[in-house]
């Protein structure tokens, strides 16, 4: 028996029970038992993986209070780990660059030829100014300070009065490269030189992505927003559905967050997890009061699509057959491209994945996302969260420009961001959480300050915990 809140007007205009208390059947029906409902073939990228997430150790609060793990994180993660630095459509034109900082480190990222990138430690070797604090172009890299010039490809090509500096010379003063890769219309970094290929570290990704390649879309929307919370804290809570029932609560007539699938991969260099959530599948927390016609028609009203008549849709799989057609059309009509063959899932059932340390791209078009989660400098307590959403680039079309960013600082509310719409609310939704989330870590009596995982529904976290304290050569 669940018991119900009255019923609450949303963000998305609709009346919609909040479940208080209860026992709900999660669990009872799986996200592949939705799929098979489809009548389609499983797509691979789908497939369960058959790894399982051990609890190896606490999570302990310090590592997300403590400036001591800021310095452990440089050294043992950004130091050492795959990191993605900027998509590819960031630096459109050869000379483009922009820098990128994560920690204390920093870098520069150019377009170096039509169809090359490269990147320096963004540090001058004659005296150490920062050589890019911001996005600019030009067809050579050169000082504020004292006019030293490279070339893009990092040689030395003019030192102001040359004869002065006989000990300079371009073996040893050229600008220090750092391994670069490049995936999906990404770019990726690793400053250990010794560290293995980019693909490696992908690992399943190369194979899941190769029907949706994320080098064909771009980005139509580009928010970074400032959270006064730890970069780990921001990113967890984005990789599970458990809070769906508090804090999306008006999301699940179309949401089903606990039929939720959680997937994980690790072979010691690939560290790779996934989350699946079904739309247009009321949550057991609230399908008692939720028909499939309701679920479909509130999910066509939140995504602009023709909505079903009345008797039109009568069964889940009838709705979520119904709404992905209806996403099909509207999306081949803005693109061109032909998506017959993708499958219903393609276009209804949320899929993000994950990259360690902090890349999560999503997987088909429910919610075409692209999240980023880093630390701000040196301080344990500040992180931005990078959200682009993409879209493939129309057929036949030469490739549109890249959304200008939309910076909000850590007391803007993303809500009050018109270009925005209702993804600002949901996010605004989880910023709720996350600044008490960090005092409440604070706050915790010595010897219980650690985290009580669920075994499945944040296995995700578990498992990015697990790779985070062997990393780092922590026991707890």
């Amino acid at each position: 028996m669940i018991e119900y809140e009255e019923a609450l007007k949303g963000a998305y205009g609709f009346a919609t029970p909040k479940a208080v208390k209860g026992t709900s059947s999660v669990g009872l029906r799986t996200y592949a038992d939705i799929l098979v409902g489809d009548g389609q073939p499983v797509p691979p990228v789908l497939q369960r993986s058959d790894m399982p997430v051990k609890v190896e150790g606490l999570i302990s609060y310090d590592r997300y209070i403590d400036p001591a793990f800021v310095a452990l994180e440089t050294e043992h993660i950004w130091k050492k780990q795959w990191q993605v630095a900027c998509r590819e459509e960031d630096l459109p034109n050869v000379g483009d660059r922009l820098p990128y900082d994560i920690a204390s480190l920093s870098f520069i990222i150019v377009r170096s030829g039509p169809d090359e990138f490269r990147a320096f430690y963004n540090s001058c070797p004659h005296r150490g100014r920062r050589l890019c604090d911001h996005a600019e172009s030009a067809g050579e890299i050169r000082c504020p300070f004292h006019a030293w010039t490279w070339g893009l490809d990092g040689s030395l090509a003019w030192v102001p009065g040359g004869h002065d500096f006989p000990h300079v010379s371009d073996q040893h003063h050229r600008l220090q490269e750092v391994q670069l890769g490049r995936w999906g219309g990404n770019i990726f970094i690793n400053p250990d030189p010794e560290a293995p290929p980019l693909e490696q570290a992908l690992g399943v990704m190369v194979s899941q992505f190769k029907d949706h390649p994320l080098e064909e879309r771009y980005t139509v929307l580009h928010l970074r927003k400032k959270v006064r919370c730890n970069w780990k804290l921001t990113q967890e809570a984005f990789m599970e559905g458990y809070h769906v029932l508090e804090t999306h609560w008006d999301g699940m007539p179309f949401f089903g967050s606990a039929f939720t699938q959680y997937d994980a991969w690790d072979d010691g260099v690939c560290h790779v997890s996934r989350l699946v959530t079904p739309s247009v599948v009321p949550d057991v927390w609230v399908q008692d009061k939720v028909s499939p016609h309701e679920s479909a028609r509130q999910f066509c009203a939140t995504f602009g699509l023709r909505e079903p008549a009345p008797g039109e849709v009568t069964t889940v799989a009838e709705a979520r057959a119904y709404c992905a057609d209806q996403r099909r059309r509207k999306i081949e009509a803005e693109t061109g491209l032909d998506l017959g063959a993708k499958p219903v899932s393609y276009f209804l059932d949320m899929t993000k994945c994950f990259v360690f340390p902090n890349h999560h791209p999503w997987w088909g078009e429910a919610l075409p996302w692209w999240y980023r989660f880093m630390p701000v400098g040196d301080d344990p307590g500040m992180s931005m969260m990078e959200v682009r959403i993409t879209a493939p680039v129309p057929k036949g079309a030469p490739r549109p420009a890249t959304a200008t960013p939309i910076d909000l600082g850590p007391d803007d509310r993303t809500s009050e961001c018109e270009a925005l719409g209702v993804v600002g609310y949901i996010l605004d939704q989880d910023m709720s959480n996350l600044v008490e989330i960090q005092k409440g870590l604070k706050a915790a009596k010595p010897g219980k300050d650690f985290m009580t995982l669920a075994r499945y529904q944040e296995s995700n976290i578990q498992h990015f915990h697990n790779v985070y304290n062997r990393l780092l050569g922590l026991s707890r």
